[in-house]
């Protein structure tokens, strides 16, 4: 004893100051008794666990899935995406505090005290599921091909309201924008007429909610017009719809080749467009009208399925926490995640709810029309044909 004591009074003397009495390594070396260097992570994780087994309510709510696809996305994750889990926490650990991070918007000190892990390890954790769940939405979220582009949606065939007049239709297009956070000097190219910083994110869905293309990333002070001639002329593999089909797009798209767009108020008089107009108001007046409440409804899903996406993730649309390669990162997650409970088909009320919804409005949709308007000039007349053989079609059996 008096030989260690003598030792102990050497390293104390000559060591950093961390090395004091009360530092645990220290303790370690001269038998003292160790401190408490592990948390109450595996007892609270059991808890929660049982919780969800046990309350498929409280599941939605704290995973925004059902146990049955949270099951199905662990097992994917570890055996195809390459998560893995450690000593201390499990792959469903891991992937439940990153689905509580994106679904709720929480800090990770916030979801380490309810999950009983460090920051430290929520923080690792958080990128090891993002890295995975991003390889996820590669295969999840698939760009149609040109056999596939060509097929007439099932969903289509059966719904008189659209069948047979959109027969061209193989998808609906539109941008949402993501809240981000970035350097003071960057925030006048993010800066949008919402006063927000944020991207403009460009999407395409089918009928099934299902997200086949993204554009990720632009500048929230960009207009949808101009993201999509970004995506056009940044991605080779842009799928563009052969022939006479086509995406319908609101009016802030112009009415050229592959997209479909309403008709627009003229000098002469206003034309309704959004669901709503109509849903408040008298019913279609003209023949452009009726088009329009048509192409509205039909356009909805893409509306529905953004909010789906944003109702499950609220990382999206509150307080900025992420700067833009996360964010950026973060959109293509979920995205990915969006596809993959949809795919499932477990019963999901996020998505049942929204199914019945066609009452939409956009609020990007009117500006810049100027410029719209000299593009469909250009390369429009294809569509503007197209258009007005539908508008007859509907207004003869109207």
């Amino acid at each position: 004893k008096a030989g260690q004591l003598q030792v102990y009074s050497f390293f104390c003397l000559f060591l950093p100051k961390c090395w004091s009495p009360a530092c645990p390594a220290v303790h370690s070396v001269f038998g003292a008794e160790r401190g408490p260097v592990q948390t109450d992570g595996g007892l609270r994780w059991r808890n929660i666990w049982r919780r969800l087994q046990e309350d498929a309510a409280a599941c939605l709510q704290l995973l925004r899935m059902s146990l049955g696809v949270f099951m199905s996305l662990c097992d994917i994750l570890e055996s195809k995406y390459g998560l893995h889990p450690t000593l201390n926490v499990s792959i469903e650990e891991s992937v439940a505090m990153f689905l509580r991070i994106c679904g709720h918007n929480e800090v990770q000190r916030d979801v380490g005290l309810r999950f009983g892990q460090t920051q430290e390890t929520v923080n690792r954790k958080f990128f090891e599921v993002l890295r995975a769940a991003e390889l996820l939405a590669c295969d999840y979220v698939k760009t149609p091909t040109r056999r596939e582009l060509l097929r007439i949606p099932e969903r289509l065939q059966v719904d008189r309201r659209y069948w047979p007049y959109f027969s061209g239709f193989v998808g609906a297009v539109d941008g949402v924008h993501v809240c981000v956070k970035v350097k003071p000097e960057l925030q006048g190219m993010y800066w949008n007429r919402h006063d927000r910083t944020s991207f403009n994110i460009m999407a395409i869905c089918d009928l099934n909610m299902l997200f086949t293309y993204v554009w990720n990333g632009a500048p929230g002070s960009c207009h949808d017009t101009a993201v999509l001639t970004m995506a056009q002329d940044g991605d080779s593999d842009f799928p563009l719809p052969p022939g006479d089909k086509y995406y319908v797009a609101d009016s802030g798209y112009p009415n050229k080749q592959g997209f479909l767009a309403p008709y627009r108020s003229s000098w002469n008089g206003v034309i309704r467009y959004h669901m709503s107009h109509f849903n408040n108001g008298p019913p279609p007046k003209n023949i452009e009208e009726l088009f329009n409440r048509c192409h509205a409804s039909l356009r909805s899903v893409i509306e529905r399925t953004f909010g789906v996406w944003k109702k499950k993730w609220r990382i999206l649309s509150e307080f900025l926490r992420y700067d833009i390669e996360v964010q950026k990162r973060v959109v293509t997650a979920t995205m990915g995640l969006h596809n993959f409970i949809r795919i499932s088909n477990y019963f999901d009320e996020d998505f049942v709810e929204e199914m019945g919804h066609t009452n939409t409005s956009n609020e990007d949709s009117e500006s810049d029309i100027s410029d719209m308007e000299t593009t469909n000039m250009a390369d429009g007349n294809h569509m503007t044909n197209i258009r007005d053989n539908i508008a007859h079609m509907l207004w003869a059996n109207h």
